[in-house]
């Protein structure tokens, strides 16, 4: 992108143009566990009531049946995009009767591989293909791994937004290409500084001993690989902020030589087509077909697009028949997708709308921030203060690494990016009449201080205060989640 931080804030503030960074359009998916009262997965199909699971916009599954997915649709403000993620919780809770919903991102007690169930969908061509890339899933990773549950926040500019940064930097350059370029810009500062996120929302440091295997065989990986990592594996018990997003959660981490990272729409597409069509040598020894049945889509590295995993995506509206690809390339970026975000059991919701509003800010912080392209060595950087943080993140004195190869103290590097973000929240107060987002940073901004803010330490404390273990802390607040009202 062709500004620097100074430059784009400056050029804001001088215009009078803090209200542009206001406007946007919101929306949240959030995808939870069904659970019985003793914690246990529930393995009972999805509700009737939501009707079918292919034509319910708001409800539905992901992977497992056990799985409630919500999706909001888009709406110009966080508040009625939370809103709307209330009223259709309220719809499942009331759905899913003496059942529960599982409050944390790291499942609940599980039973043996083979006994949790696949979601199920109607039979039709799409039904099948879904179901049958769902057991893809499981017979390429394992069913355990992809019980994990989150948040995704869904965000675009405002047309205003838009037209204001092509007039004032666009250079003449086609709008649709000048689009795209500051959207890929934005991919690739959320990358490099999501770890601030993980720190600070990070909600899952434990999980149950029957996720234990997953934890099993990834350390074999990692003490196999990396025998440098003995320290993270050490201090993961005691100091982990997200297990969800590290490598003992949902990532492709195998996929080490296909690293995305977002410098062009070009490149982005090029990679995903490669892993799309070539076939991996450990997948195809699987087979297509087991006993007469179906085991996944194709033998290739992914199935199909949403099985790669990234902390960020880039998204179109689709068309019928398109692929979330196709529809990128035809008609550009349109939104973006935050997939990092754990459910905070302390929220009813799993989040609340102080965090959207400083996800805003943050999102607007990753625009304004110059964003050159990713090199393989920045991307080993990115990876490496990615995991420290998710594993480690609560360490005391625990350093990262800058991009120019320097080190610095996760404290002292978070100062420097809350002094951007408490600049942003400013300019988009100005025309708000209150101070939400300047109050947003600043609550965020106390958590470089005090551990004991962080949702990870405070899962930590009241675990050891009520003498608790994982299953008995989820139990505890499903049941408060359950009888609580939001307002």
């Amino acid at each position: 992108m062709s500004w620097d931080f100074s430059e784009i804030s400056k050029s804001f503030l001088k215009d009078d143009k803090g209200k542009l960074l206001v406007e946007g359009s919101f929306g949240l998916e959030k995808e939870c566990q069904r659970v019985f009262s003793t914690g246990d997965l529930a393995l009972t199909p999805h509700p009737p009531v939501f009707g079918d699971k292919t034509k319910n916009p708001h409800i539905t599954n992901d992977f497992s049946e056990s799985q409630i997915e919500i999706i909001t649709t888009p709406f110009n403000s966080v508040e009625e995009a939370y809103e709307s993620l209330n009223k259709i919780s309220l719809e499942v809770e009331k759905g899913v009767e003496d059942e529960l919903l599982w409050p944390l991102s790291m499942p609940p007690k599980l039973p043996d591989e083979e006994q949790i169930p696949i979601a199920c969908f109607p039979d039709s061509e799409n039904g099948k293909d879904m179901e049958i890339y769902r057991k893809g899933l499981a017979v390429r990773y394992g069913k355990k791994m992809q019980m994990i549950s989150g948040i995704h926040y869904n965000f675009s500019f405002g047309d205003g937004m838009i037209d204001y940064l092509y007039k004032k930097f666009g250079n003449k350059k086609d709008k649709r290409l000048f689009t795209d370029e500051i959207h890929f810009g934005l991919a690739r500062n959320f990358l490099r500084y999501s770890w601030i996120l993980i720190y600070l929302f990070g909600a899952s440091p434990f999980c149950h001993r029957t996720y234990y295997p997953v934890i099993k065989k990834e350390l074999m990986i990692i003490q196999k690989c990396c025998p440098n990592y003995e320290d993270i594996i050490e201090n993961c018990i005691q100091c982990a902020t997200s297990l969800r997003v590290s490598r003992f959660g949902y990532s492709n981490s195998s996929l080490k030589n296909e690293n995305m990272y977002f410098n062009s729409l070009e490149e982005y597409s090029t990679k995903l087509r490669k892993m799309l069509s070539t076939k991996d040598e450990k997948f195809s020894k699987l087979g297509i077909y087991m006993n007469g049945s179906q085991i996944q889509l194709n033998e290739n590295i992914l199935q199909k697009e949403s099985e790669f995993y990234s902390s960020i995506r880039l998204k179109q509206t689709l068309n019928k028949g398109e692929t979330p690809l196709d529809a990128l390339e035809e008609r550009g970026v349109e939104y973006v997708e935050v997939r990092i975000l754990d459910l905070n059991p302390f929220e009813k919701l799993g989040l609340n709308i102080k965090q959207m509003n400083f996800l805003h800010v943050f999102m607007h912080f990753c625009l304004f921030e110059q964003s050159l392209p990713i090199t393989d060595d920045e991307h080993t950087l990115i990876n490496l203060n990615h995991h420290l943080v998710s594993l480690i993140g609560r360490k005391e004195g625990l350093r990262l690494k800058k991009y120019d190869g320097s080190e610095i103290s996760l404290k002292s590097w978070g100062e420097e990016i809350f002094e951007k973000l408490k600049t942003i929240a400013d300019l988009m107060d100005r025309d708000t009449g209150n101070n939400k987002y300047r109050a947003s940073v600043e609550k965020e901004y106390q958590k470089l201080f005090d551990i004991s803010l962080l949702p990870s330490e405070r899962i930590k404390i009241e675990m050891e205060e009520n003498n608790e273990n994982f299953l008995e802390f989820g139990i505890r607040y499903a049941k408060n989640n359950s009888k609580t009202a939001l307002y």
